[in-house]
């Protein structure tokens, strides 16, 4: 149990305080500071324990780094750059034209190449059959040319 510093090492009464001498007075003041000294520095190691960062992210790590990102996000919140009325008007306009373009070349790339890559396919095919109809006849007629030069 801790001592009292405000009662007397001589008793807690009146009278034994009035025959105190000068002496047992100067010891119990000075007694008294110490114990003051004493709670006040418990005291500044406390505020100073308290209040030092360094001690504090020790102690709770999760709880600093979610300060640490609270404070990052209002912090990029004040920082953000907020565009112009006129830059959300280009903005707009820029994103209509870019529906408008996509709509049209998915239209007009999606009709021309439904049909033109059969009409492809159709012609390439034909021009192949062409191809080798008119060498067969070519063949034909040089292999005739050749049979009627030996009959004369």
């Amino acid at each position: 149990m801790r001592e009292n510093p405000l009662e007397s090492n001589s008793g807690s009464t009146a009278a034994g305080r009035a025959g105190r001498s000068t002496e047992e007075w100067r010891q119990d003041i000075e007694s008294r500071k110490e114990a003051i000294a004493g709670t006040i520095r418990q005291i500044d190691r406390r505020v100073h324990r308290a209040s030092d960062w360094r001690v504090q992210v020790a102690e709770h790590p999760f709880l600093a780094v979610g300060a640490a990102l609270v404070a990052g996000g209002l912090l990029s919140g004040f920082f953000r750059r907020h565009p112009t009325p006129q830059e959300r008007i280009f903005d707009a306009i820029a994103e209509s034209v870019e529906e408008i373009t996509d709509t049209v070349r998915d239209r007009v790339v999606g009709r021309f190449t439904s049909g033109m890559t059969r009409r492809v396919i159709k012609t390439v095919g034909m021009a192949l059959a062409t191809k080798a109809a008119s060498a067969y006849v070519s063949r034909k007629l040089n292999d005739e040319d050749e049979f009627v030069d030996q009959l004369d």
